[in-house]
């Protein structure tokens, strides 16, 4: 299906593959740094091989649904393809709006963590939740600017931000006295630890999947998608492992447990110093205010795919400006409520958690639509079973420790909370339909 564009709105490859990437690399990555290395130690590249792999396989879904259906609803749209228009359907876009807010939020405590690691630590927990709440309200209200100037901001973000990780993997491997053997079998925890701390670091993978929505304005899109998802998935696994065997290398595990909050900036201090800290803490500031932007900029107009599908209030389909305000203040009121009140690590679970739901959702949808979409069953079966499969023993290895119990309370919770909404907002919906509407929503003649 022909992508359509208007003059000087057009993605070509480079930009598509640089949409992907500047997705997916961003400020879940510094949230979960040193929770999956206190939780996986020397497993933890591991850790991040078992993420990356399942993203990859889910990319070939997006992949081929975004081809036979191209356009801005992106994974609303591939649910309700795969699913239809009822309570599940609306239940998992629901949680995807969700998981988007918590995923918000995560960035903001990761921005403020390392904004605030300055200060005594006596300060920074007061001080942090100051940070991160003023981070969300200003980046919501950045997006009430023009589309373009936000894009713009984003793209400079992105560069600035994948520059610094580079220079951080090329330091490590090159400066410092590193100690590999941290990384050794010996310092490896059992699979289902390894797997279960992989999938608190799953949200660092997220992201990708916001190609889809621009997927109309794409030139030459059987070119362009399969670079710009399995490209930004593939540099993200690269970006992502070898970060983690710098960290692990430079610093210890008792270190890293210190300063998790901030653990790639103490790794950096080891073998840049000052300077090192200082420059992996802009670049963890810039990697999540580009990623609470982005997700603002994309996720925001998801309510109103939603909204006018008859799964969210009619309120959220309004727009002034040309801008999604009732989504906008939403999401930040949302977010800020979040970072002020949950626990990182049982946000952190709820969000990779919800993210692993909505992935399996989008690769069954992809097997039930296979015969339209030229896929390979099997290979969207097996993305499926793989993210059925890590969120399973993710929850377990959670609830068989009192320690983590209350992250795998936080994805039930998440799921159960979008059900009882998909079906509140139903009800909503159906009391709303004016008197001269009938039941199916058309007009009585």
């Amino acid at each position: 299906m022909p992508a359509t564009h208007r003059k000087g709105d057009a993605i070509g490859t480079l930009d598509a593959l640089s949409i992907g990437i500047g997705g997916i690399i961003g400020g879940g990555f510094f949230a979960t740094f040193g929770l999956a290395i206190i939780g996986s130690r020397g497993s933890t590249p591991l850790s991040f091989l078992v993420g990356g792999t399942i993203a990859l396989l889910t990319a070939y879904s997006y992949t081929r649904l975004t081809l036979r259906y191209p356009g801005p609803g992106g994974t609303v749209a591939f649910v309700r393809l795969g699913f239809g228009s009822g309570i599940l359907a609306s239940a998992v876009n629901l949680l995807l709006v969700w998981s988007y807010i918590a995923v918000m939020a995560v960035y903001a405590r990761a921005l403020s963590s390392y904004a605030v690691s300055y200060l005594p630590p006596a300060d920074r927990a007061l001080w942090g939740r100051v940070v991160a709440s003023v981070a969300i309200a200003l980046l919501a209200l950045a997006n009430f600017a023009n589309p373009a100037r936000v894009e713009r901001i984003l793209n400079g973000l992105n560069v600035g931000k994948i520059a610094i990780l580079l220079i951080f993997i090329l330091g490590g491997l090159t400066l410092g006295h590193p100690t590999w053997s941290r990384l050794a079998p010996a310092n490896w925890v059992p699979a289902e630890a390894a797997i279960s701390s992989g999938m608190v670091a799953f949200l660092a993978y997220e992201g990708f999947e916001l190609v889809a929505n621009c997927s109309n304005r794409v030139v030459d899109p059987e070119r362009a998608l399969p670079v710009a998802f399995f490209g930004s998935v593939m540099a993200a696994i690269v970006i992502y492992v070898l970060a983690v065997i710098v960290a692990v290398g430079h610093l210890s595990f008792d270190a890293m447990k210190e300063a998790k909050d901030f653990g790639i900036s103490a790794a950096a201090a080891t073998f840049m110093g000052p300077f090192g800290f200082g420059l992996m803490t802009l670049g963890a500031i810039l990697a999540s205010a580009s990623a609470i932007d982005s997700d603002f900029f994309g996720a925001g107009k998801l309510p109103i795919l939603l909204a006018e599908q008859g799964q969210m209030p009619r309120v959220f389909e309004r727009k002034r400006w040309g801008v999604p305000v009732a989504s906008l203040i939403s999401m930040a009121t949302i977010a800020i409520l979040a970072v002020n009140f949950l626990d990182l690590q049982a946000l952190s679970a709820a969000t990779s958690g919800g993210f692993l739901i909505v992935f399996a959702a989008v690769n069954l949808a992809n097997v039930k639509l296979a015969a339209q979409t030229r896929s390979h069953a099997w290979i969207a079966a097996a993305a499926t079973l793989a993210c059925v499969l890590a969120l399973v023993v993710m929850l377990l290895q959670f609830a068989s420790d009192p320690a983590t119990r209350t992250s795998a309370h936080g994805v039930v919770a998440s799921v159960v909370i979008s059900i009882l909404l998909a079906i509140l907002f139903r009800l909503t919906r159906a009391d709303e339909r004016r008197p001269n509407e009938s039941h199916d929503g058309r007009a009585q003649a």
